[in-house]
């Protein structure tokens, strides 16, 4: 299932470069800013995306948030514990999932991007000529037009960071329940419980819109990455300190 949903996450990167692939152009194609690698990247402007969106938590936990429970079943975790201590054991799994999860979803936005900078070159964005996708209302906009490298950059680094909090999420519920399937498709119910709730309440965005669309920076954004990491690791780490069967 994992190794399905990475092919899906290739095709969903790739889809949108095959389907505007440059045919004949050249440099002066590009006089008025009709096209770039920062403005055609997925995160703006593709059909694909919205099934990005929806798989995105997936993608976060099945690639490693299991491993506890994968352990803790097939006993394994027993072994391990008579050559490591279990602090160390918690800590390299914590972080190995957190890296990974984190690693796996922003895979389709950096072939994403890396394939649109093989098919347009990196015109410096112009709010008054090309395509001002990013506005006052939307995240870090003098970011953008100025540094848009680094705005790229930063934007993958922000969804790595939600893709790890969802995959410690899971990680962390294993420590409750050992059923794997249950554990990976636990971070799929929270990210759609938590759209749904903050969606009710005015003044608080949607936590997919806030970390996955172009949208104004709050102080929603750091603070869930912060309770969530740390609200994780902290269940993780308390509830497998005290499991007695390792």
């Amino acid at each position: 299932m994992f190794w399905l949903l990475l092919l899906l996450g290739l095709f969903l990167a790739l889809w949108p470069v095959i389907q505007t692939w440059p045919q004949g152009l050249t440099k002066n194609d590009y006089a008025l800013y009709p096209r770039s690698a920062y403005v055609s990247w997925m995160f703006f402007v593709s059909d694909t995306y919205p099934i990005y969106l929806l798989i995105f938590p997936l993608l976060a936990a099945l690639a490693f948030s299991d491993a506890y429970a994968e352990d803790f079943n097939t006993g394994l975790i027993k072994g391990i514990l008579t050559k490591v201590a279990k602090r160390k054991y918690l800590l390299v799994r914590y972080s190995t999932n957190f890296v990974v999860g984190g690693a796996v979803t922003i895979f389709p936005l950096v072939i994403n991007f890396l394939a649109e900078m093989s098919a347009y070159p990196l015109i410096q964005n112009n709010y008054y000529f090309g395509m001002p996708l990013v506005n006052q209302d939307s995240f870090w906009p003098a970011l953008f037009y100025s540094h848009p490298f680094l705005y790229t950059w930063i934007r993958i680094l922000i969804i790595f960071l939600f893709g790890g909090m969802l995959s410690s999420f899971a990680l962390a519920f294993s420590t409750v329940i050992k059923n794997r399937y249950v554990v990976v498709v636990f971070p799929f119910l929270v990210y759609m419980g938590l759209d749904s709730v903050f969606t009710a309440f005015p003044g608080f965005t949607p936590i997919s819109s806030l970390y996955l669309k172009d949208v104004q920076t709050t102080w929603q954004l750091p603070v869930y990455l912060l309770v969530g990491i740390v609200g994780s690791f902290v269940w993780y780490f308390a509830v497998g300190q005290r499991n007695e069967t390792i």
